[in-house]
């Protein structure tokens, strides 16, 4: 596969804010190109494609993405895999304009963790991100938070759900005669 960027779209722009790594000059222009990408592992591995910026020197022609680039790939990374991307994240925190340590107390979430994803560290799997789905809720961030607050409150119908039990042997003659008269047997391999 390719990983180039291809020249399908090309608005340069001149930017100030960034340097040539070859020639250390600041006349560097900006494109928008098509950037494919592979992602996965062996059998599973598919090529993604996305718009992104890539940079040039208009001094030495040297080309390069960066950090947004990066981003923009992350985005569609988590679009494949059908999860929250990290700006997705944070606004759900933002949306209880909580603190990621207050959010991570009362998800349970590690507040490492949270930080990786909204980041754009890591993904997410999906068990999680249906966490976070559900977060998305108010009533279920409620629901929790008094749950954290009442350890013992379990949740909905708790009391009705039924519990397997073993079953109760009752002990009469027939079962005693039973018991006296097992006997192992020895097993024996036939070729």
């Amino acid at each position: 596969m390719d990983n180039k960027p291809s020249q399908e779209k090309n608005t340069p722009e001149v930017l100030g804010k960034f340097v040539c790594g070859e020639c250390g000059s600041e006349r560097i222009k900006t494109s928008r190109e098509v950037y494919k990408f592979p992602y996965g592992v062996g059998t599973d591995t598919v090529e993604l494609s996305c718009e992104v910026p890539v940079r040039k020197c208009a001094d030495c022609g040297f080309s390069f993405i960066d950090g947004d680039a990066e981003d923009i790939c992350h985005k569609e990374v988590c679009k494949h895999l059908g999860v929250m991307t990290p700006s997705q994240i944070k606004a759900l925190r933002g949306l209880y304009e909580l603190t990621q340590a207050k959010f991570s107390e009362i998800t349970k979430l590690g507040e490492a963790t949270l930080s990786r994803w909204e980041r754009g560290v890591v993904i997410q799997n999906q068990a999680y991100d249906n966490y976070l789905y559900l977060l998305g809720f108010k009533e279920n961030l409620q629901m929790i938070r008094e749950r954290g607050e009442s350890p013992e409150q379990m949740g909905p119908d708790v009391e009705r759900v039924e519990r397997p039990r073993f079953r109760e042997l009752v002990v009469n003659e027939k079962v005693v005669q039973r018991q006296d008269s097992f006997k192992l047997q020895q097993w024996q391999f036939q070729r």
